[in-house]
């Protein structure tokens, strides 16, 4: 097909691709003439003149390819003149660029196109030339500024906002794989954890802003005193957790002093002197995995307390869980494989337990559990639905809404849940699964527990859960806006939502909302 305003330049045209054997099946004038012909005669190849009248040569070539059924090739011509509009047509995915008058050139650029090639003569290279040089630069600016934001965005996603440390899931991640390169090469591996002392009575008597000084000043403290190859995080709400690779116990114990010390002779602003307590554990003398290293070094953490506090003790090598015969070294293959399970089979639900395990743990931090609690209650919130994986498929991808029946079937995935990892994790774990629907009023499932009855972690879970399922889409419903869901948890704290946990949600949401607004990406001002 010939695009062509000029009448007679589109006879010679014909009469030359006639001569080399072309089929002509129509001719048009303007962009919008050629789509009405173009769904009748559907050419394989468009000649289009970039100075075409109308909608324009680009919208046209644009067009015409999306109204092709078939792979429809564009070749560009221009006049002399026109020559600099060439480069226009690059971005429509135009193979072939030549200048009229050149019979020779067209001939061989539609040749070109019909064998998967293309074609660019020595007349219209400069301009589309230019152009490919422009959208290639353009590209690779914004490709810098995606690589930028991506940065920023990680390196936020792992750092905690009020002290500059890393966080708690970079703690943990980093454990894992520092324990791996040491038990590789045989090389002895400390863990720190540090406590505020008192941190309740300086927030009771001076305020959370003094109190949140006195966090930023202890970061201070801590990334003054390790070395450069040393791992710091806050890992709770005043919990510290330090990562010391190639130290042994008497490194460790000379450090953690030395941090103690750092600390109690630095007073901080309106409050003057704080303390803190330490525990240390040593991989493998102490621990062989990353949750019982830190098991470890929370108990002698624990044993400087009772001590007395600002002091530091050394892990005794005593079982994670004395006298309970179970261990957290098995959660990790069966948390691998019933969420691959669940993924496999209701992808949206995995999604959905990772992100409720992450909005627990963050919960948790608010309410000060420890660190050993926090990683309890992410491995809840992780498993909380794996009982799903016992309901039906007619139930589970149903898109309409559930009859009574199903919701029966539903419900017995607490249950389900329980039995599936009672005998591999925690107590605390597989309790507050089975109880993670129970409601503070005693209406929930699946047995009708009522207010401290319920386990803490399951308390906390369910209002994860539960803004999680609002603010996400359902099949019969749209997702609600975080402030919809949040008027939700509170109209129902102190009788379906635990109260404390309802405001620990929104300080959280509060302090996300912190963070989100130091963030600067590249080209955003003020």
């Amino acid at each position: 097909m010939l695009v062509d305003d000029d009448a007679t330049a589109r006879a010679a045209t014909a009469s030359v691709l006639a001569g080399a054997g072309f089929e002509v099946v129509g001719e048009a004038s303007t962009g919008e003439e050629a789509i009405q012909r173009a769904r009748v005669m559907s050419p394989t190849v468009a000649v289009i003149d970039v100075a075409l009248p109308g909608m324009g040569a680009v919208t046209a070539a644009r067009r015409l390819r999306d109204l092709s059924a078939q792979r429809l090739e564009i070749v560009a011509i221009a006049s002399f003149g026109d020559v600099a509009h060439l480069g226009e047509m690059v971005s429509t995915g135009t193979a072939a660029y030549v200048v009229k008058g050149k019979p020779a050139d067209l001939i061989g650029a539609i040749r070109a196109v019909s064998s998967g090639s293309g074609l660019l003569s020595a007349e219209a290279s400069r301009p589309v030339l230019e152009e490919i040089s422009r959208l290639y630069e353009r590209e690779r600016e914004r490709n810098e500024e995606l690589e930028q934001s991506v940065t920023q965005l990680q390196a936020l996603s792992v750092t905690d906002w009020l002290t500059g440390l890393k966080n708690h899931g970079y703690f943990f991640d980093r454990l894992s794989e520092e324990l791996e390169r040491a038990r590789r090469y045989d090389r002895p591996l400390a863990v720190v954890m540090a406590d505020i002392d008192d941190f309740k009575a300086v927030n009771d008597n001076y305020g959370h802003s003094t109190g949140d000084a006195v966090l930023r000043g202890m970061g201070e403290a801590f990334r003054r005193q390790i070395r450069e190859v040393d791992i710091a995080c806050r890992v709770g709400g005043e919990e510290f957790g330090i990562i010391m690779p190639e130290t042994d116990a008497e490194g460790a114990i000379q450090a953690a002093e030395r941090i103690r010390l750092a600390v109690a002779d630095q007073p901080m602003s309106g409050v003057g002197q704080v303390t803190v307590s330490l525990g240390v554990s040593v991989f493998p003398h102490d621990a062989q995995s990353a949750k019982d290293i830190v098991e470890a070094a929370d108990r002698a953490l624990y044993s400087a307390k009772r001590a007395g506090k600002n002091c530091t003790k050394l892990s005794g090598g005593a079982p994670a869980f004395a006298g309970s015969g179970r261990s957290l070294t098995s959660m990790t293959p069966v948390v691998g494989t019933l969420l691959a399970a669940l993924r496999m089979r209701a992808p949206w639900l995995a999604d959905h337990s990772v992100r409720v395990a992450e909005l627990s743990t963050q919960i948790g931090t608010v309410l000060e559990l420890k660190v050993f609690e926090l990683e309890r209650l992410r491995l809840t919130g992780l498993l909380h639905d794996v009982g799903m994986l016992a309901v039906p498929d007619s139930v589970l991808l149903k898109t309409e809404s559930l009859n009574d029946e199903d919701w029966a079937a539903i419900r017995a995935h607490a249950a389900s849940g329980f039995d599936l990892i009672a005998e591999a994790v925690h107590e605390d774990v597989a309790n507050a699964v089975l109880c993670h629907h129970e409601q503070l009023d005693g209406e929930g499932y699946p047995r009708r527990l009522k207010e401290a009855d319920i386990p803490l972690f399951a308390r906390i879970v369910l209002v994860a859960d539960a803004y999680d399922a609002m603010t996400s889409d359902r099949p019969h419903r749209p997702r609600m806006v975080p402030e919809q869901a949040f008027a939700e948890l509170r109209a129902h704290a102190g009788s379906r939502f635990d109260a404390n946990v309802v405001r620990a949600m929104i300080e959280v949401d509060r302090l996300m909302s912190r963070t989100a607004d130091i963030v600067e990406f590249p080209g955003r001002t003020g």
